[in-house]
C-alpha cells in the first residue's frame, strides 16, 4: 500500500469495489500498522467503506436476534452458515465484510415448520413466480429467499448446502449433528465443516467469476483453523468423507496461487489425490487465472470470455442432470424471451 501511486490507488479502489474488499482493505491497513502512513484521500475511501461494513455486520445481527424471537418454541438446531457465522463467531474471514443477507441451515423435516414461524412473523417470500416456487421445493437445497418488509434482510432458509439434484450433495445430518451451539437454540456448523461449506459453495455451487472475496475467505479460515494440532487431518477426513476431495484440492491448489496459503506439504500430496486429469486441471486453471481477478489483468477480451461462460456453465453442469439442466434453461430462456 505504501508504494501505490495515484494511478494504483484508483486500480485498486476499482477492483476492491467490484470484488467487495474495500473494507477488508481498510481493516488490513489498520491491522499492519500502514494506517498512519496511507494517502488522506485513501483514508476517508477507506474509512467510509469501514463505516459500512461495521453498519452492514450490525444489521445482519440485529436479524440473527430478530430471527432468534421469530424461532422462539422451536427446540431443533438453526444452524447459522456462512457470513452470518463468521461475524457471530468473531472470525478473520470477517473482518470488513460485507453481509446483505443471512443464510440458516435446518434439518430438512423442519422446513415447514421453521417456514411457518417465520411467515407469521411478518417474513414473506420473494418468489411469486409457480414455476420458481417449483424449483426451489423440488430440486434446490433452500426456500424461496423471504425478507422481513420492516427491515429488508434477505433470509434464505436452507436444509443442504448443495442442490438435492448436484452429484456432490452430502449426507447433510453429519454437518448437523456436528455443529456447536452458539446461544439458545443457534448453532454455527464445526470449523472443518465451515470451511468446506465455503469451499463447496465456490467450486461447486458457485460461478467463480470476481471470487477472490470467497478465497480470501477460504484463506482466512484455513490460517485461523490450522492452528488446532489436529485441524489438517480432521479436515482432510472430512472432506474425504463427505465427497469433496475434488473441491478441496481447487480450494488448497488456489490459495497457494493468489494468496500463499501455508498448506503443509503432505496435505497437499493427499489432496492431488482427488485431482482431475492433465487436461482438466489445464482448462480450470486458464478459467479461474483469467476469472477469480478479472481487473487490470491484461487478458484477452475473447479468452476471458470464453473463461467467464466455460465457469458459468460447469456450475450448471455440476448443478443439474443433463435432461434436468436441458429442461430448466429452456424454460428460463422462453420465460426471458417473452417477457423482452
Amino acid at each position: 500500500m505504501l508504494k501505490l501511486t495515484v494511478k494504483d490507488w484508483n486500480s485498486v479502489f476499482f477492483a476492491a469495489h467490484m470484488l467487495k474488499l474495500r473494507g477488508r482493505l481498510a481493516s488490513d491497513a489498520r491491522e499492519n500498522g500502514l494506517w498512519e502512513q496511507l494517502p488522506h484521500k485513501a483514508q476517508q475511501i477507506l474509512t467510509n467503506a469501514r463505516i459500512i461494513a461495521e453498519a452492514r455486520q450490525r444489521k445482519v445481527m440485529w436479524e440473527v436476534n430478530r430471527l432468534r424471537r421469530a424461532l422462539f418454541g422451536f427446540e431443533d438446531k438453526v444452524i447459522l452458515v456462512k457470513g452470518g457465522a463468521y461475524i457471530a463467531r468473531g472470525l478473520r474471514a470477517a473482518k470488513g465484510r460485507i453481509s446483505v443477507d443471512i443464510d440458516i441451515l435446518v434439518a430438512k423435516k423442519n422446513l415447514d415448520i421453521v417456514e411457518n414461524h417465520l411467515l407469521l412473523s411478518g417474513y414473506a417470500s420473494q418468489v411469486l413466480n409457480s414455476y420458481d416456487q417449483q424449483y426451489y421445493r423440488e430440486w434446490a437445497h433452500e426456500l424461496p429467499p423471504l425478507v422481513h418488509p420492516d427491515r429488508m434482510v434477505e433470509v434464505d432458509v436452507h436444509h443442504n448446502i448443495l442442490q438435492v439434484t448436484n452429484r456432490l450433495c452430502p449426507n447433510i445430518n453429519l454437518m448437523i449433528e456436528a455443529a456447536v451451539p452458539l446461544e439458545d437454540n443457534i448453532y454455527v456448523l464445526s470449523d472443518v465443516d465451515i470451511l468446506l461449506h465455503s469451499i463447496v459453495h465456490l467450486f461447486v455451487d458457485g460461478t467463480i467469476k470476481a471470487s477472490l472475496r470467497n478465497l480470501l475467505e477460504q484463506h482466512d479460515l484455513i490460517s485461523e483453523f490450522s492452528q488446532q494440532a489436529d485441524f489438517w487431518t480432521q479436515f482432510m477426513d472430512r472432506a474425504e468423507e463427505l465427497g469433496f476431495g475434488r473441491p478441496v484440492f481447487y480450494c488448497l491448489r488456489y490459495c497457494a496461487h493468489f494468496l500463499n496459503t501455508d498448506i503443509p506439504s503432505e496435505v497437499m500430496t493427499r489432496a492431488k489425490k482427488a485431482a482431475p486429469g492433465f487436461l482438466t486441471l489445464k482448462i480450470m486453471d486458464m478459467m479461474i487465472f483469467r476469472t477469480m481477478v478479472p481487473y487490470g489483468t491484461g487478458g484477452s477480451k475473447v479468452t476471458d470470455y470464453l473463461a467467464t461462460n466455460g465457469l458459468y456453465i460447469r456450475s450448471h453442469w455440476l448443478r443439474m442432470p443433463p435432461a434436468l439442466l436441458a429442461k430448466h434453461l429452456t424454460r428460463k430462456f422462453f420465460r426471458r424471451f417473452l417477457k423482452s
